[in-house]
């Protein structure tokens, strides 16, 4: 692994903590509802929006920006989870998307990876 990504690593942990003391810093704490779940989807399109507008017209440093507070978001969906479930969760997806290869997978038209048929 490179040096790059380490880093990149490093600091989307450093993320998850900074989202951890946000919810606690604004008593978004305790078990979690189906209302507040359903309630951080608009949160999150907000951000999938901004986004998209700054990959449309703005610099990539703005970009950058906007991507991050996509995940800052989601990470913070992650959090408000039971623990168990989300740490059982976050495992089935990277042996599920580190089990995609080239002869399993292709990449179609859209730009999205799925799989071979046949």
């Amino acid at each position: 692994m490179n040096g790059h990504v380490q880093n990149v690593e490093a600091l989307i942990s450093g993320l998850a903590a900074s989202v951890q003391r946000f919810h606690e810093r604004f008593g978004i704490v305790g078990p979690v509802t189906q209302a507040e779940l359903l309630s951080r989807i608009p949160i999150q399109e907000e951000e999938v929006r901004e986004l998209q507008q700054a990959v449309l017209g703005e610099p990539p440093d703005n970009q950058a920006a906007e991507a991050v507070d996509v995940l800052y978001v989601a990470i913070g969906t992650v959090l408000r989870l039971d623990a168990e479930l989300a740490t059982r969760a976050i495992r089935q997806v990277i042996a599920k998307n580190d089990a995609k290869t080239l002869e399993t997978h292709h990449v179609n038209a859209a730009g999205k990876v799925t799989k071979r048929k046949g």
